[in-house]
């Protein structure tokens, strides 16, 4: 057994798992819980040199400097502007490989102090290439002195959160869409969404964000708005409508204007009365109950228990009856005026969604506080960004009557005026002097109705071919007992998928389109008895004789020639019968040629063998019976309120776990851990 070294904790690894917009990244993994850090996935060239740096920076002049020169200015770092900004990773491929390894290393130096004893836990895209994850690994070793490293596909990192070993993973990105087919712990099949225009190869969340941009462009929405409101409450996918030309069913205004089905207008529920009152007995006796305590000794001694169960099962049945009736008489008489329906958002015409904009300004530093000066004062000064006061309120430190506000050191004005002293003239030192700014970001809301617009963003396009992606890619399996894991268990990955209505809209398009029901699917191959045969494929509807022969034999397998002893029709067998040579089978049973040498009972087999082909596994339909999606775990608390879709940085911290820090291993499971990652020894 070989000795376990190079065992860490599990607070030692580092996780990463890199976006086209944002990446997630952790050290340590003992606690499964969602990402801790949020990094934007971009890097800024520097103007006067090579290097890469992780935010926008630029040059003003020092304060107080007098002098031209490089000693006048200095550099300031701009957290939130994008100005130059490079993205390195683009629809999931990289396309920048020198600013990704330095944004790599900015990742790894914020996250960690040491290097010889962390591991690196990193997740690739399906579209990165050998070459690409062979210089990642190259410069991880070789920069950042890590012990050790693996790399792992992000629909494995999926099901490694999610547990199932079968099992289809959509991950809906920023700019792309990839379908992941895991059967069995491995990858069996992989699509990705092709792009709408040739030498466009943007899908995904962004396609939705340009649909709803160009639709609210002449209300003066820009792209950042258009962001905001997808990811808002308010914008919504409505469900699939087959029946409707736009496949959707868009509120009206007389349907918003109805509150109840049919016109109806709404009805006002009260409260159910208390009727604690009533619990005295038939003969008004209330000795057994006295301020709502059952004497059960009272009860005992009379030697009346059944007795005085059935009659409190009888009051209780009558306080029901009468509170029905009540109920009744009220929605049947007058009640009232209607109270206002709340409508949900589907069925409401237009909405308003809360805009929130960063506005970063440059605003001249306050002078310094003299010594005599209060501290509340020198708050006073400071420029509050979100400080402002209430509409019709006054002002802190102003006057009730509207009046202004008494200057800072001056006597009230009920109070004996006093000349003041003359002082000795100070020297200027306000902002406007001094030339001293500083950037300060104030955040401003808005509130903004919107129509429509906000169900039409949902590009029918592009549902069709997330939906056809999807289909394409489970049934492009080549073993056929594989594909009911993936159709059973759907799970919709990555921020895309949050759009509200997205992903029952897509399983909706799926279920209308391919599904088919257990009871059709199996219309051909119910059990039939063995005596009685089928009509013949010649038209012929004349019984044939009851079977006779054991496989292979006179009645084994029929031809279409309508031999006696026929059994079952091979076409309807063939149709109904999933195997790897099925469309040879068919071709093979109408020509009659090879399928009476097959050494099978079942003619799907027998055809399948005289095409010179057969397989051990068979599933009786082709098309999918059961289209669902994947159950989710519950047993994460901040994940379900989290919601998983990121689901991928969960598996990533469990893969982590697995393959660093899990000790007491026999020989086979040591030799798997570490063929799981590569060592600084291996490489």
């Amino acid at each position: 057994m070989s000795s376990q070294t190079g065992k860490w904790r599990e607070e030692q690894v580092l996780v990463i798992c890199p976006g086209s917009q944002t990446t997630l990244a952790q050290l340590g993994c003992n606690e499964l819980t969602p990402p801790a850090h949020r990094f934007p996935t971009r890097m800024f060239k520097d103007p006067d040199s090579d290097d890469w740096r992780p935010y926008h920076t630029y040059k003003r002049k020092k304060e107080g400097a007098t002098a031209e020169g490089e000693d006048a200015w200095e550099y300031v770092e701009d957290t939130d502007s994008v100005e130059g900004a490079v993205y390195p990773i683009q629809a999931g491929r990289i396309v920048n490989m020198e600013a990704f390894l330095a944004f790599l290393e900015h990742v790894h130096s914020q996250l960690t102090t040491t290097y010889h004893n962390t591991p690196i836990m990193l997740m690739a895209s399906p579209q990165w290439s050998r070459t690409d994850c062979e210089a990642i690994a190259r410069y991880i070793f070789e920069k950042t002195k890590t012990p050790a490293l693996c790399l792992i596909h992000s629909g494995i990192a999926t099901q490694y959160g999610l547990k199932w070993p079968s099992m289809t993973v959509v991950d809906i990105g920023y700019e792309k869409v990839d379908v992941t087919c895991i059967a069995d712990g491995r990858v069996v099949s992989h699509k990705d969404v092709s792009p709408t225009q040739p030498g466009d190869g943007v899908s995904g969340g962004e396609v939705f964000t340009r649909k709803l941009k160009q639709l609210l462009e002449e209300k003066g929405f820009d792209y950042d708005m258009a962001e905001q409101l997808k990811k808002s409450p308010v914008c919504e996918v409505l469900p699939y409508a087959p029946d409707r030309p736009e496949l959707a069913e868009f509120p009206t205004e007389t349907g918003a204007a109805g509150a109840g089905p049919a016109g109806e207008a709404p009805k006002i529920v009260e409260p159910g009365r208390s009727y604690a009152d009533d619990d005295t007995g038939a003969n008004g006796d209330s000795k057994e109950v006295e301020d709502g305590v059952l004497d059960v000794a009272n009860i005992v001694a009379s030697g009346q228990t059944r007795e005085f169960l059935a009659k409190k099962e009888k009051e209780k049945a009558e306080k029901a009856a009468k509170a029905a009736r009540k109920g009744k008489d009220k929605e049947g008489g007058d009640a009232g005026p209607a109270k206002p329906v709340r409508l949900p958002n589907s069925k409401r015409v237009k909405n308003t969604f809360h805009y929130e904009e960063l506005v970063t300004e440059d605003v001249p530093v306050a002078a310094p506080a003299q010594e005599s000066t209060s501290t509340d004062t020198a708050m006073a000064d400071a420029p509050l960004a979100d400080a402002a006061p209430a509409d019709g309120a006054p002002a802190d430190g102003a006057p009730a009557d509207g009046s202004a506000p008494a200057a800072a050191g001056e006597a009230p004005s009920d109070a004996p005026k006093t000349e003041p002293a003359e002082q000795p003239p100070q020297p200027q030192t306000d902002a406007a002097a001094t030339g001293a700014t500083e950037r300060v970001t104030r955040r401003v809301r808005r509130d903004i109705e919107v129509g429509l617009e906000r169900f039409q963003f949902a590009d029918r396009q592009e549902i069709d071919r997330i939906a056809t992606a999807i289909y394409r890619a489970i049934q492009d399996i080549d073993d056929l007992y594989m594909r009911p894991g993936c159709w059973e268990n759907i799970v919709f990955v990555g921020n895309g998928a949050r759009i509200r209505g997205l992903r029952d809209n897509i399983m909706q398009t799926l279920q209308a389109r391919h599904l088919v029901s257990p009871s059709s699917a199996t219309m051909f191959t119910s059990e039939l008895p063995s005596n009685i045969g089928t009509p013949s494929g010649t038209g012929s509807q004349t019984p044939t004789s009851s079977y006779a022969g054991g496989p292979g034999g006179p009645g084994g397998v029929s031809s279409l020639a309508g031999a006696p002893g026929s059994g079952v029709n091979p076409l309807l067998q063939a149709a109904t019968t999933a195997s790897l040579g099925v469309p040879g089978s068919v071709v093979n049973a109408a020509a009659g040629g090879g399928a009476a040498n097959a050494a099978g009972s079942n003619a799907g087999d027998a055809a399948a063998a005289g095409a010179g082909g057969g397989t051990s596994h068979h599933f009786h339909s082709q098309t999918p019976t059961t289209i669902r999606l994947a159950p989710l775990p519950a047993y994460l608390t901040e994940w379900t309120k989290h919601g998983f879709e990121e689901a991928m940085f969960l598996g990533a911290q469990v893969a982590a776990r697995i393959a660093f820090c899990i000790h007491n291993l026999d020989a086979q499971g040591l030799e798997a851990q570490r063929l799981m990652s590569l060592s600084r020894v291996d490489y």
